[in-house]
């Protein structure tokens, strides 16, 4: 199992979805299995609309079936599939993960 995680530094919307895509694709290329992606609160950029263009990307690559699916912070609040899925499959990862960060972030299973 391979796991990383990257900082998400899209200085706007338009160009999150390309840094999404990128680092998916580097990803592949490197075996990773599992890819957090972190998104940082920051006063200089709409932190809550380049989420919403992250997840929407990351639906679009899910139903093209270049990833297998992806969890938000809500989804492990919610107890959602992918969440417990994910929280089974990789307990070493996500022990304390949950409430260690504060920022919003979206697992990436590949």
């Amino acid at each position: 199992m391979s796991y990383k995680e990257i900082k998400l530094r899209a200085p706007d919307v338009d160009s999150a979805p390309t840094e999404i895509m990128y680092e998916i694709a580097a990803c592949r290329a490197d075996g990773v299995d599992l890819l957090r992606i972190d998104v940082e609160p920051d006063e200089l950029r709409p932190t809550d609309k380049i989420l919403s263009a992250v997840i929407k990307q990351l639906r679009a690559m899910k139903q093209k079936g270049t990833v297998q699916f992806f969890a938000t912070r809500d989804s492990f609040r919610h107890n959602r599939t992918e969440a417990i899925f994910l929280q089974n499959k990789y307990p070493g990862i996500f022990a304390a993960e949950i409430t260690s960060y504060g920022e919003d972030y979206v697992y990436v299973k590949l």
